[in-house]
């Protein structure tokens, strides 16, 4: 398979028009609410303002009225709940049952936004009194959403009316199957609908015959806002049943809010309304399993939407993927904190457990890879030695790695089941949807689902959806964008930055963390930090004299970088704030970094010498070498800190040219390689990285030797 295409850096543009009169906007917005003097001179403020306006314009704002209300998140800004499709009948039928003492049961998905969606709705009903029950199936036996054998055993139970929550759009056989032995069905989902074409071309919606199918993505509906999460549209539910979306915020909004963040939904709209609220509710009054689980977690950092993101979340998570998702909901529920704490300790252990199973199949998913050596469009593969609950993890992962959809399956008896993961601009749902014939289920969004099938169709599935991936699918859909809000004068690498830009917090899909492009930096230094996997550089600008400025890159073998002190960067990144002793300070965070055009250049041209030398033996001015090269490349590499070393190449040559010869590059230094490998003193191999074996010798050798060493020489 051919490498990941390099991203490609897009710029964002802006009406300056706009920009100015929405900068004129905040100036008189924040002279009207600060409490106290400005700092900053007049000047100051102006760039600042100008900033936040850009930002504004790249998401999509263009009156002033949308960022009154971006600002304006007070229970107001909702929607009537009762424009949802079937509301009113939800509504109707729920009452009637807490009314009657009718059992109730909430069935539920076991992720984040189902597992916070069941909590949400069944202390609501416990509230009031009703006779309720929940039942979450068994990611592993049972699969996502309704199914047959569990509606019998709800039915059995005594249940009369079963509430879905985050779940049921697609379930129409299931439905109907609950309807026949006596269950009312009442369905809260945002999941997208099947659509059916009639002969005259138009379409519409499939949906179950259930009492009501509250989703927001109904195409029939008229809600102002389709991009709820699960636990949104039960948010919305109560706020109908109650009449109070105040005093609902105040009592489930911190669990709206993580179910909201956890399921990557824009946090635009009512969305952005849900969790800025639910995160002042979290920090004034921190429910009694959370904060247990930050506390097993080991975090101590301030709640915020990505604390929920990355900690909070994958935790939740980890029982209804590997373990059982009761375990998060009692967490979620429990008012002992002892308990919640052993609860806590439970579902660090489950995620830790998930992580290691996760690094096992993403390590057999890249084997097969590297194995199948295809240049589809679309990845698919499966195994019956993959646990169904990790592999949606593992196909994101993929995804972001190799630049394309990816879908995963393992075994299930005589079935299938499977997660896909997609690229931006590439619908998933829609992929499934097409190739829906070979399929048991599916269901899900544009960029993720889920899916089964039976096992004896898998050979046909993957070769149906590869073919009309491959069809679908363009070169340039696949190449990925990295879209930067502005260039940002590396000046304005400043804490006042940061803190401007996080009045518009909280970021999350559809209003993201804020991404800059910083040009013509020098890197003073760089080095490995956390056992090898991430990155720190200090970096200066090469056009005005500035103190250094410390910047992080995550999740990058340091070995790998094809960056090293005294190099010319762009970077594109992101600004956070860091508190270490008691201080704070700037934390630069970098998402992609390019070379310097000339340094990208020679090392290309430098790599087709040495190419065609070793092809051809012709040797030109640029790699004529003498003795002072070999011994600058052997003086580098006897430096080394253990026996065997990895180095990226183009990095390699580059330090050593830097350090002990500037009239080193990339061909000299990989002939003086061949040359000191043929004479015995170290063995390497590789290309794109290449791996050192250097044992400490101190035998004198003549490079006359080497065949390497004649071969240049001989013209």
């Amino acid at each position: 398979m051919n490498k990941r295409p390099e991203s490609r850096w897009v710029l964002k543009t802006q009406n300056d028009e706009t920009v100015e009169s929405f900068a004129d906007y905040l100036d008189d917005y924040y002279a009207a609410i600060s409490k106290k003097p400005s700092k900053s001179s007049a000047e100051e403020k102006r760039e600042y303002f100008i900033l936040m306006s850009r930002l504004f314009y790249n998401r999509g704002f263009r009156e002033i009225a949308q960022i009154d209300s971006f600002f304006n998140t007070s229970s107001s800004s909702f929607y009537d709940p009762f424009l949802l499709p079937d509301m009113d009948k939800a509504v109707d039928r729920i009452n009637k049952a807490i009314a009657d003492n009718e059992k109730i049961t909430v069935y539920g998905d076991y992720d984040v936004d189902g597992i916070t969606s069941v909590s949400v709705l069944y202390r609501y009903l416990s509230a009031c009194g009703a006779n309720v029950d929940y039942y979450i199936p068994a990611r592993t036996e049972e699969g996502y959403g309704l199914n047959e054998n569990a509606l019998l055993k709800i039915y059995e139970s005594g249940t009369s009316l079963l509430i879905t929550v985050d779940t049921g759009t697609t379930a129409v056989n299931e439905v109907e199957y609950g309807k026949s032995i006596g269950l009312d069905i009442v369905i809260t989902d945002h999941h997208e609908c099947k659509v059916i074409m009639n002969n005259d071309g138009s379409y519409e919606e499939l949906i179950p015959d259930a009492v009501a199918v509250v989703n927001p993505k109904r195409p029939s509906g008229q809600y102002p806002f389709s991009e709820l999460a699960g636990v949104g549209v039960v948010f919305k539910l109560l706020c109908a049943l109650t009449g109070d979306t105040e005093k609902i915020l105040n009592q489930y909004g911190d669990l709206v809010a993580i179910g909201t963040i956890a399921d990557i939904m824009p946090l635009i709209n009512e969305n952005r309304t849900i969790v800025v609220i639910g995160m002042k509710n979290m920090k004034a009054h921190m429910p009694v399993g959370l904060k247990a689980l930050l506390t097993a977690s080991g975090n101590e950092k301030e709640i915020s939407s990505s604390v929920v993101a990355y900690n909070i979340a994958p935790r939740l998570n980890a029982a209804g993927r590997i373990g059982d998702p009761k375990i998060s909901i009692n967490l979620l529920l429990e008012n002992d904190y002892a308990q919640a704490n052993s609860l806590a300790f439970t579902l660090c252990e489950e995620n830790r457990r998930r992580q290691q199973l996760e690094l096992s199949i993403l390590s057999d998913v890249e084997k097969m890879i590297s194995e199948c050596q295809s240049d589809d469009k679309i990845l698919v593969f499966a195994s019956d030695d993959w646990h169904h609950g990790v592999i949606g993890i593992v196909a994101s992962r993929i995804v972001e790695k190799y630049g394309r959809p990816c879908i995963l399956l393992c075994g299930d008896g005589e079935n299938m089941k499977g997660s896909a993961r997609s690229v931006k601009g590439v619908n998933i749902f829609e992929l499934l949807q097409n190739n829906s014939s070979v399929l048991l289920k599916y269901g899900g969004h544009e960029m993720a689902a889920g899916l089964s099938l039976s096992r004896s169709r898998y050979n046909e599935f993957r070769d149906s959806i590869i073919e009309y991936a491959n069809k679908k699918i363009t070169d340039k859909m696949l190449v990925p964008v990295i879209e930067a809000e502005c260039e940002l004068p590396f000046v304005k690498l400043t804490l006042q930055t940061y803190d401007v830009l996080k009045l518009l917090e909280p970021y999350g899909t559809g209003n993201p963390t804020p991404l800059f492009i910083v040009k013509n930096l020098k890197v003073c230094d760089i080095e490995p930090i956390g056992n090898g996997h991430h990155v720190k550089m200090r970096v200066s600008s090469t056009e005005a004299s500035s103190d250094p400025v410390t910047m992080l890159l995550f999740n990058k073998n340091y070995s790998g970088i094809n960056c090293v002190a005294g190099d010319e960067i762009d970077v594109v990144c992101s600004l956070y704030d860091n508190i270490f002793n008691g201080k704070r300070s700037l934390s630069v965070h970098i998402k992609k970094f390019r070379l310097s055009n000339t340094i990208e250049s020679n090392d290309k041209v430098s790599k087709l010498f040495y190419d065609n030398f070793k092809k051809n033996k012709k040797v030109i001015d640029d790699i004529s070498l003498t003795r002072d090269h070999v011994i600058a490349v052997f003086r580098k590499i006897r430096k080394q800190p253990s026996e065997i070393e990895e180095y990226q190449p183009y990095a390699l040559s580059r330090a050593i040219s830097y350090e002990f010869n500037p009239e080193i590059n990339y061909a000299r230094t990989m002939l003086s390689l061949d040359i000191l490998q043929e004479l015995g003193l170290l063995k390497y191999s590789g290309s794109e990285l290449i791996k050192i074996n250097y044992k400490h010798t101190f035998e004198k050798v003549d490079l006359q030797n080497s065949q390497t060493w004649s071969d240049v020489h001989k013209q």
